[in-house]
């Protein structure tokens, strides 16, 4: 599974294999001194040449699937089904757009959906909460066998090797992207009644059979992953010689078919390439590719332009360009093909001719309104490339149309990012139906537009954007979004010398325009000048505080105003906030003063959290930790509170990474000063605390209402459960089933069995924050990280100084801490209470 797997091959006549959720480089023999990154990437390579290339984000899984048309999906352990929508090397184009991910999760039925098994529940050692459910998917396959019954043609099976079942989904069409639903509600395609049934991989033979390969192992858990007190008691080779492989065939049977393509001549492979069966067209593409015969073009021209198979043309063409013979007119009729799927195709291969072939470019330029949502996205990829003034015009009409669909906004943002202010300019001219209602799409392209113009040097298209905010032409929703845009890309440090006085003109304006949220954005965007201090300001900050305490308001107003306050100077606001976060506030309240008090660009603020540390709620107390820990110049501050007596360690409660940005990530002086405190020495061995634990907690009987309790202040950050917390590790809906012992030693001693995507990244940006979090996604402009409470930071590569991971989970040891045996057996009760 952790090894390159699933090398398949493609339609476009590559060969792509998954990463398995590997990092570094990898080269091909032919040129073993080009490494290619596969970070976070799967691969492809290209039989005959050795040329190897990054092909799409890597789930990170076993197995990857390409339906009838090309298209690639893959699996990972919880999300069962994913789309790789498009390739990343789109977003070469425009690096300083920042885009999360190219991949998406399509189930219909949840992530680590629920499965109906027959075997006896089994609990798995490594993650008992994931029992009953998808949590160890194995082998993805699209079924276009054409032998089963119509229902199945065209849907994806994905393999359970947990819960010992294949799982099938049907997809359909959602925009540009799929969504996959069950094949039967409530069971599964295929379930084995033995614990031992596990499949891995299947693959689609030219008999339309299903094979399914059983890996049958008794324990499936990769060993080292296993708490070692728990594998003593396990075998686990046990079952290494009884793999088998099953085939599964209509109740009616199906003849056994042996092909032999291989000595085939060419018009008979020629004609397999319109073959129902995905197998048959496959094989006879690659081979008539691998024989390189010139004889198969005439064959295959009539075939790509006459073939009453949509997939006969498209593979016909598909055969041409791996021969080297694809011409433009071919291209061009592939692009009028009836069939959206083969017009997505032959935009693809139309790329290399658009810029040699004026008709090939005219035809592609003019698809704009095509009726097929995933082919207009392709159009966006494509003419991203193309050096004509007609491409923003195809650009902004897709976006019109399309703009509710986020993947669709991404394309064309490729393209458009180029000259991102003619668009936004174009977007927003009176009159424009774009310029219409302000929605969540419209508002996420003008702020991403935006924030690619604020990351750039010239300073002329900046000028024209904040002239357009600071106007009153503009309804407030757009001149926000404009503003915030702005402010997401002019980041801090820009020197105000050279600010024209027309933006600090329109700066005023849109200051002094009344609406909260536009104000807001204005001054981020002279904060980022370092435009301080203004009359406006003071007047803006002036009403903010007066506002904030304004109890006729609603708490998301007075938030509202909260944020703004977080933007001005600590003399300005301190005092304000500091008020705000006491406990005689609502929550929400609290919790918002806190995180705008933390964003003050000044020091003081470490020392003034610390001096009424203890009069403030533990939500509070967990953003000023945050905020003391991730500010280097703030550790002095901490570790003299704590020499002083002002604060004892234990009421910090720092977890093992929190210990370690003051044992590991500060100065060398903080270091040994917070060394006197504490060490992370007790974490590197938990066997005692948890062969402890184990002798005292199982005999106590739990009250699940104070469990429930206890999982609210302890897991719900992180962890989803009956509607409550976080779901930034997998829920726990089936921890139910799982035992007592094992439960116990997965909360105690997270880090004995950590699975690769729970490890705990950290990342130091180039202004010296330090940020962590699970490593969620990876484009090649940014990286996403993902931390407790759901928070989310993506963060461009280009402000990363430093990201590594020690293997460590996200989850902190030392969960005990300040618990009694009781307490722990009452959040065990709480989690193994079954209620359906």
């Amino acid at each position: 599974q952790h090894n390159i797997n699933g090398l398949t091959w493609g339609l476009d006549n590559w060969v792509y294999g998954a990463n398995g959720g590997n990092n570094g480089s990898a080269h091909s023999v032919d040129t073993p001194d080009r490494d290619v990154s596969i970070r976070g990437m799967d691969f492809r390579f290209r039989p005959g040449t050795g040329e190897l290339q990054q092909s799409y984000e890597t789930t990170g899984g076993h197995g990857i699937a390409i339906d009838a048309w090309g298209r690639m999906f893959g699996t990972h352990n919880l999300d069962h089904i994913q789309h790789m929508v498009f390739r990343p090397e789109y977003l070469s184009r425009s690096p300083d757009l920042a885009v999360g991910t190219t991949r998406e999760q399509i189930s219909d039925h949840e992530s680590s959906a629920t499965l109906y098994q027959i075997s006896p529940p089994e609990t798995r050692v490594n993650h008992p909460e994931q029992a009953g459910r998808f949590s160890g998917s194995s082998g993805i396959a699209y079924y276009g066998g054409g032998a089963l019954p119509n229902s199945y043609d065209g849907t994806f099976f994905v393999n359970d090797v947990v819960v010992n079942v294949v799982h099938q989904d049907v997809v359909r069409p959602e925009g540009p992207s799929f969504r996959a639903s069950r094949g039967e509600d409530e069971a599964e395609f295929l379930a084995g009644d033995d614990n031992w049934f596990r499949p891995v991989t299947m693959a689609v033979g030219p008999d339309g059979g299903l094979y399914v390969v059983d890996m049958h192992r008794a324990v499936i858990e990769h060993p080292e992953w296993i708490p070692d007190q728990v594998e003593q008691g396990l075998d686990v080779r046990a079952g290494d010689d009884k793999g088998r492989i099953y085939r599964v065939v209509p109740r009616e049977g199906l003849e056994l078919t042996r092909p032999e393509l291989s000595g085939a001549d060419v018009q008979t492979l020629v004609e397999a390439l319109a073959h129902p069966n995905k197998w048959w067209r496959d094989t006879a593409q690659r081979l008539l590719v691998e024989r390189g015969d010139e004889s198969a073009v005439p064959l295959l021209r009539q075939l790509s332009l006459e073939n009453d198979s949509a997939l006969g043309r498209l593979h016909g063409l598909w055969t041409l360009e791996g021969l080297g013979a694809l011409e433009p007119e071919l291209v061009q009729a592939g692009l009028e093909d009836a069939s959206p799927a083969v017009r997505e195709n032959a935009l693809r291969m139309a790329e290399p001719y658009v810029m040699a072939s004026p008709d090939v470019r005219d035809a592609v330029l003019r698809m704009d309104s095509d009726p097929d949502a995933r082919v207009r996205m392709q159009v966006a990829l494509t003419v991203g490339a193309i050096d004509d003034p007609r491409v923003s015009g195809v650009l902004l009409a897709i976006l019109r149309r399309d703009v509710e669909y986020a993947w669709s906004r991404d394309a064309v943002l490729t393209g458009l990012a180029v000259e991102p202010g003619v668009a936004l300019e174009a977007l927003l001219a009176s009159g424009d139906p774009f310029v219409g209602e302000v929605t969540d799409g419209k508002r996420d392209v003008t702020r991403r537009l935006a924030s690619v113009v604020g990351s750039r040097e010239d300073l002329e298209p900046v000028s024209s954007l904040v002239s357009m905010a600071g106007g009153s032409q503009l309804a407030p929703g757009w001149r926000a979004a404009l503003l915030d845009g702005l402010a997401d890309g002019l980041g801090s440090g820009r020197e105000a010398a050279g600010v024209e006085a027309s933006i600090r003109a329109a700066l005023e304006e849109a200051i002094n325009s009344g609406f909260t949220p536009v104000v807001r954005g204005a001054l981020r965007v002279a904060s980022s000048f370092d435009i301080q201090d203004t009359e406006a300001q003071g007047r803006a900050m002036t009403q903010a505080r007066v506002r904030v305490l304004d109890t006729s308001l609603s708490v998301p107003e007075r938030i509202e105003e909260v944020e703004l306050l977080g933007l001005g100077s600590y003399p300005q606001v301190g005092e304000s906030l500091l008020g705000l976060m006491e406990p005689r506030h609502p929550l929400e309240l609290q919790i918002g003063a806190a995180r705008a008090f933390a964003r003050l660009a000044d020091n003081e603020t470490g020392g003034e959290v610390l001096v009424r540390w203890r009069g403030y709620s533990p939500q509070v107390k967990g953003i000023a930790l945050d905020m003391l820990l991730r500010r280097v110049p703030l550790h002095e501050l901490l570790i003299s509170a704590l020499e002083s007596g002002d604060l004892n360690s234990g009421e910090l409660n720092l977890d093992l990474e929190q210990r370690r940005r003051l044992l590991r990530r500060s100065s060398d002086d903080i270091a040994t000063r917070a060394a006197v405190f504490f060490g992370d020495h007790e974490f590197s061995n938990r066997t005692e605390i948890v062969d402890q634990y184990l002798t005292e907690v199982p005999g106590l009987r739990g009250n699940e209402s104070r469990g429930q309790r206890h999982f609210e202040s302890l897991c719900a950050q992180c962890h989803f459960l009956r509607g409550v917390g976080n779901p930034v590790g997998p829920d726990l809906g089936m921890a139910f089933s799982k035992g007592t012992e094992d439960l116990l030693t997965s909360i105690l001693d997270p880090n004995s069995a950590i699975a690769p995507e729970y490890a705990n990244y950290l990342v130091e940006t180039t202004d010296g924050v330090l940020l962590n979090g699970i490593l969620r996604s990876e484009t090649p402009a940014s990286i996403t990280l993902v931390r407790a409470q759901g928070e989310t930071d993506i963060v461009r590569r280009s402000d990363i100084r430093e990201i590594r991971t020690e293997g460590l989970s996200l989850m902190p040891d030392g969960l005990e801490q300040g618990l009694e045996y009781q307490d722990l057996a009452d959040l065990l009760a709480f989690l193994q209470l079954h209620e359906h």
